[in-house]
Order: C-alpha cells, then sequence, then structure tokens
C-alpha cells in the first residue's frame, strides 16, 4: 500500500504527518513504513499513530516520535512524498 503525504511538522518533541487518503489508518498494521520522496528512498519510520492532539477536518493526522528532521528541512522543496507499506524501486 502507497499513500502521498501531505504535510509533516515538528512540535513538542513530535513529528505530525498529514495524509487525506484514509487507507493511512491501517499505519498500525506494518511493522514499519517507508518513506520515498521524489522517486528517491529516503527512510523507515515505525511507529505512528492517530494523533489525539491534533485534528484537521477532512484530513488523518499521525503522530511519530522518530526523528524526522531531515524529511521536514526538504518537505517544501520536495513534489512527491510517499509512505509505502513495502520497500519498492522506483
Amino acid at each position: 500500500m502507497t499513500v502521498q503525504l501531505l504535510d509533516i511538522v515538528f512540535q513538542n518533541d513530535r513529528y505530525y504527518l498529514l495524509f487525506e487518503d484514509e487507507r493511512i489508518l491501517k499505519v498500525t498494521v506494518p511493522a514499519e513504513w517507508h518513506i520515498y520522496a521524489d522517486g528517491e528512498y529516503w527512510c523507515t519510520v515505525g511507529s505512528c499513530k492517530v494523533s489525539e492532539l491534533l485534528n484537521v477536518p477532512g484530513k488523518i493526522v499521525l503522530e511519530t516520535q522518530e526523528n524526522l528532521n531531515k524529511l521536514e528541512n526538504i518537505f517544501r522543496r520536495l513534489t512527491h512524498v510517499i509512505l509505502s507499506s513495502d520497500k519498492i524501486n522506483l
């Protein structure tokens, strides 16, 4: 399964990941998710959960305490960022 990441924000020691696709609610099923940015493998995230603190109408917000600093720093310059439950060759 592959889902597009719309936004990433760091606040209060955790990263918040914004999605539109409800399939991302299955994020707790795989042990880890692989992040790809503009066709290149970027990193792996192993612990995400639906945010109880941050709600955006019509969107799904997941939170993680894993360090996604490098991804956040270049996110605005990227055109296509996805999370995949499978390691894929792009």
